[in-house]
């Protein structure tokens, strides 16, 4: 199985400023077919939380899904607390933790784990959280 990633800063021949770059985001299908990133982004997440997380999770409240990956997107390069996170989302603890988890599954977001010389210590601190994709993040 191969894991393809949006395209890195360093894989985008860019002419413009950076924050262009990174509010466009990464896919490869808005460079070579020069799409508008709203409207790629839009349909993106549409289609995601409409049909893929339905196949892979079923869940019945989508708006609140919507609202929990709105969420995540704001607190991205933060340190991941699930509990405020579900609270605001106004969904249980055990809830947030599986929607996370689908997330990284689907290969969305990523928890940067912190690193420590005690191998312990990187085990029990609280990691961060990253989407791979910029665009997409600064869509939501």
């Amino acid at each position: 199985m191969l894991t393809l990633l949006p395209l890195s800063l360093s894989e985008i021949e860019f002419k413009d400023n950076i924050n262009k770059e990174i509010f466009n985001g990464g896919y490869p299908r808005l460079k070579s077919k020069s799409i508008d990133p709203n409207d790629f982004y839009r349909s993106y997440i549409k289609t995601y939380v409409e049909k893929d997380v339905r196949q892979i999770k079923n869940i019945e409240d989508l708006v609140t899904f919507h609202n929990f990956l709105e969420l995540c997107a704001g607190r991205t390069g933060q340190l991941l607390n699930v509990a405020p996170l579900a609270s605001d989302a106004g969904i249980s603890h055990n809830t947030a933790k599986n929607w996370l988890n689908l997330l990284e599954a689907s290969y969305i977001c990523f928890r940067l784990r912190p690193y420590h010389k005690n191998f312990n210590k990187r085990l029990v601190k609280m990691s961060k959280l990253y989407f791979y994709d910029t665009g997409l993040v600064c869509s939501l």
